[in-house]
């Protein structure tokens, strides 16, 4: 959005108000006849009527692709006192619309140094509510809230017409979460734990990345990826859902998703998005020369030249924890001198957010990849801390929490959704298994595992590390010895409002 006032319009005054008992001002009272101030050009503004809004809205026609509108040089532009920025939205289309929210402060002199946000308006309304607590500049480094110089909102759809409420700053309840100590880092730590440094691009099969991800909180403790649920009731229908992927198989194991870790100065680079870009995370991406495509090292070769080859779901993982933010590609590959893929995903691992309803990720079932791979520093720590990733062959047209996709046209009540929680039973016996096998086992019991995939029955990721031993006894493990769990939802469990 350029910096010249296409439009021209006398604000009122910025009001302090209170709703519930919350303190709020108005940045633009659109109720009251209040206009933004500034379009990029091929928008078309003016007062609408929308009663799913309460009446008088601001209707905006967006007539070209990337058009946007918003404020420049807000007569309210300090922010520090507010926790967030809120609007109502109607989309009057039956379909979502991706949408951007940027935000540029006296900071800001680029990309890196302004904030963006995406978003996804459902059909119908959605209420979009952006924690002001938690901006960050796109290079990771802190928002400056005292001096908000412009802020906007692009639409990259040419001919759609959206309906905003007024747009509000206004407080919220707040929430902690703990964070690195020093700098502009976002990322959870463990208990006692300090961020190596991270000066330059690390792979998985290292001990420098072993320091790293042994001191990483991968999501919130109360993520599902996190939660305990050895507890949990079985499901009704575990019997019959188990017996649809081979009950007799025996438990097999991937050695593909390697994955890297890069620094908070690591340059972004385009990734072009050919498969699923409506389903995608815009870029650019943070991806190095060095990033490793599924399978590779043990796939053998130059990496240089496995990154170019073509054939499989390839894979590539990118981890920045210090912007506390994971990457995730779908069929990845470079060309020339760029790179391309089926599909892009953005994940805040300090987050329990989830990607929107109906949404792919890199995974099928809209699910992260990362959090799931078997690691060589967990296994020498004797216990897979956290829920794996396995694929069946046959899965349902139905998702559960906390996946966000589905990847099937059979509706069998029996099949596997996906998403779905699946644990070893209790009473399995892993005294006689080999130390990295048997940590694997111990997970299973506590944390489980999480169908993310069609594929091979039983399968579960594992980072391609050649130190990792032992894992071909997982095959006297058997799908039969698997339970499918009652899983618990968005408040339930460790997120429950009650604990």
């Amino acid at each position: 959005m350029g910096s010249t006032i296409r439009l021209v319009i006398v604000l009122v005054a910025a009001m302090l108000q209170t709703e519930n008992g919350v303190a709020q001002e108005t940045l633009v009272p659109v109720q009251k006849g209040g206009l933004p101030n500034d379009t990029s050009g091929g928008v078309r503004m003016g007062i609408g009527f929308e009663k799913r809004l309460g009446g008088r809205c601001l209707k905006v026609a967006y007539l070209q692709a990337d058009s946007s509108f918003g404020q420049l040089r807000p007569r309210l532009a300090d922010w520090t006192g507010s926790d967030r920025f809120r609007v109502d939205v109607w989309n009057p289309l039956a379909t979502p619309i991706k949408v951007t929210w940027t935000m540029k402060h006296a900071k800001s002199r680029d990309f890196d140094t302004r904030v963006d946000v995406p978003l996804q308006l459902n059909a119908g309304k959605t209420t979009v509510a952006i924690d002001l607590r938690r901006l960050k500049n796109n290079d990771g480094s802190a928002a400056e809230l005292s001096q908000i110089r412009h802020w906007y909102i692009a639409c990259p759809r040419p001919l759609t017409t959206l309906f905003f409420s007024d747009f509000v700053l206004d407080a919220a309840d707040k929430v902690e979460r703990p964070r690195s100590a020093g700098g502009d880092s976002r990322c959870l730590l463990r208990p006692g734990a300090a961020l190596p440094a991270i000066d330059r691009p690390i792979l998985f099969n290292t001990p420098a990345a072993d320091r790293i991800m042994q001191a990483v909180q991968m999501f919130p403790a109360d993520n599902p990826w996190n939660e305990d649920i050895s507890g949990r009731s079985v499901h009704p229908a575990s019997r019959q859902m188990i017996a649809t992927a081979e009950p007799n198989r025996h438990l097999y194991f991937n050695s593909d998703m390697g994955f890297v870790i890069v620094p908070n100065t690591q340059p972004r680079v385009a990734v072009k998005i050919v498969e699923y870009p409506e389903e995608s995370d815009a870029g650019p991406y943070p991806v190095p020369e060095n990033a490793p495509i599924e399978g590779w090292p043990l796939t053998g070769g130059l990496l240089k030249t496995y990154q170019r080859a073509v054939g499989g779901d390839r894979h590539m993982i990118v981890f920045a924890p210090g912007h506390g933010r994971l990457y995730e590609f779908y069929t990845a590959r470079r060309r020339g001198d760029g790179w391309q893929a089926g599909q892009a995903s953005i994940f805040d691992v300090t987050s329990n957010a989830l990607r929107p309803a109906g949404w792919t990720s890199a995974d099928a079932a809209g699910l992260p990849i990362l959090p799931a791979v078997i690691r060589y520093d967990e296994l020498q720590k004797g216990m897979v801390r956290h829920a794996m990733r396995v694929t069946v062959k046959r899965t349902r047209r139905a998702y559960v929490y906390p996946a966000t996709h589905y990847a099937s046209r059979a509706t069998d009540p029996r099949l596997l959704r996906m998403g779905e929680r699946l644990r070893l039973r209790a009473d399995f016996d892993v005294s006689g298994f080999p130390p990295h096998a048997r940590a694997v086992l111990k997970g299973l019991k506590k944390y489980g595992m999480f169908v993310a995939d069609n594929g091979v029955n039983w399968c579960l990721s594992v980072a391609p590390d050649r130190r990792i031993r032992g894992l071909e006894s997982l095959k006297r493990v058997k799908g039969r010895d698997f339970e499918v769990i009652i899983p618990t939802g968005p408040k339930g469990g460790p997120r429950s409002p009650s604990r």
